[in-house]
């Protein structure tokens, strides 16, 4: 049985940054890019949805650029959530010789930001910072915490450490800069120099039933299937 929809979207009228609302009993926020995002949050959430803000329980980062996470200060202090990323973030931070030297930092960044989609995150990675935001590490497949319903699905590509999350419930699917749709025609699946890893994480998508996808970037997607045709960006 197929069930109503979760997802509301929070953006500008261009769609250039998505946040995401899942409304249930208890919400989660996801990709709180911007503090003007976490206020159309608050209008969203007084004025159509009549909820206060304290009744968001978690907030997900699908990955760690800043124009996915410039906003979480001021949502948590707003509503006092924690905050849940992919633990493969916390893993690659960790491997540079166990400490967030700046130059680690530099390294991993060079292998985060790769691609010529990357002038789409408007701001240089500042990894220290938002791995501090972090106070939930979420692997791959898990429940969401609190959302059972709601799975994580790594899918390193744009970056190694991007999620998406699934609802087999809903058929949603909410994947962050892992698809992006700003571009206009078919969804576009953001790549690396990894082709065997992108290639999983498309198989991996192509394999969940979907008909409502939300991307980081561009209008959200409503159809039977609307990862037969994505393009790759290799």
């Amino acid at each position: 049985m197929l069930h109503a929809r979760r997802v509301h979207t929070i953006t500008d009228r261009f769609s250039m940054a998505n946040t995401y609302l899942i409304d249930e009993e208890r919400m989660v926020v996801v990709d709180p890019g911007t503090e003007l995002n976490v206020q159309q949050l608050q209008f969203y959430l007084q004025h159509f949805l009549h909820r206060p803000l304290q009744q968001i329980d978690l907030i997900v980062l699908t990955h760690l650029h800043p124009d996915h996470t410039s906003g979480v200060e001021m949502l948590r202090r707003i509503c006092g959530a924690p905050v849940a990323a992919s633990a493969v973030a916390r893993n690659l931070i960790l491997q540079q010789h166990g400490e967030l030297h700046s130059s680690s930092i530099a390294h991993l960044a060079e292998h985060i930001l790769a691609g010529p989609l990357q002038h789409v995150d408007l701001f240089p990675p500042v990894y220290e910072r938002q791995y501090k935001l972090v106070d939930i590490w979420l692997e791959d497949v898990a429940g969401l915490p609190g959302h059972p319903e709601w799975r994580v699905i790594s899918s390193p590509g744009h970056t190694p450490d991007s999620l998406c999350l699934y609802n087999p419930f809903t058929q949603e699917l909410l994947c962050g800069d892992t698809v992006i749709t700003i571009q206009g025609g078919a969804p576009l699946l953001r790549g690396s120099a990894n082709r065997r890893q992108l290639n999983e994480t498309l198989r991996v998508l192509r394999s969940l039933q979907v008909h409502y996808l939300y991307p980081g970037h561009g209008r959200p997607i409503l159809a039977l299937h609307p990862l037969t045709n994505i393009d790759v960006e290799w």
